[in-house]
């Protein structure tokens, strides 16, 4: 089993990429929904971040409003990095688990993680991949999603610049194109990893 850490800057298309991989054959662990997991009620970060952020940043049920949770730590990079902190060993146990799981198997475990760099879970991975667009068009896809302009430029500015992380890639995928123009150049991957991970 080859393990490839993959990740993008916000709305680069690094989702979609992982979605085509998998299409290909990959198993994938997704950092955001063990995110979520770690947030769940009963779970020591959930008691941590209501305890840290206060019962503002909760649903009715008691659940965590993630929505009002990144509104408020985007605005303020000190919450944000205690966010982490609180979130991040969750999600990296599980991975670790994941990573165990599969070794001695063929084939490829996909890591999407949108901090994979800042997280330091590239030390886990294989391969690095680095999925990466204009800011412009990045800016322009968040906006799809209803994502509000300053905000996804908050989120942008948390992260590793893209120049950064593509110069600590295995392999980049430039992603400005049209869904069509992704496909090909997941396949492109797809070949390079099947050399790899000795199919």
């Amino acid at each position: 089993m080859i393990v490839v850490g993959v990740t993008g800057s916000f709305a680069s298309g690094k989702t979609e990429t992982v979605r085509l991989l998998r299409s290909k054959g990959a198993r994938v662990f997704d950092a955001d929904d063990a995110a979520r997991r770690a947030l769940e009620k009963g779970e020591p970060a959930h008691q941590a971040v209501a305890k840290l952020f206060g019962k503002a940043i909760l649903k009715k049920n008691g659940a965590v409003d993630r929505k009002k949770l990144a509104a408020r730590v985007f605005r303020n990079p000190r919450e944000l990095k205690l966010l982490n902190i609180l979130i991040h060993p969750g999600v990296i146990f599980e991975c670790l688990g994941r990573i165990a799981h599969h070794r001695g198997q063929k084939g490829v475990l996909a890591l999407d993680v949108p901090l994979l760099f800042e997280s330091k879970m590239d030390s886990l991975a294989d391969i690095l991949v680095v999925v990466t667009s204009s800011r412009a068009v990045s800016l322009k896809r968040a906006a799809k999603k209803g994502v509000p302009a300053a905000l996804a430029r908050k989120i942008l500015a948390s992260q590793w610049p893209p120049e950064k992380k593509e110069a600590r890639a295995d392999f980049v995928v430039h992603n400005d194109g049209s869904l069509a123009d992704l496909k090909k150049k997941v396949s492109e991957l797809w070949l390079k990893l099947s050399t790899q991970k000795g199919e």
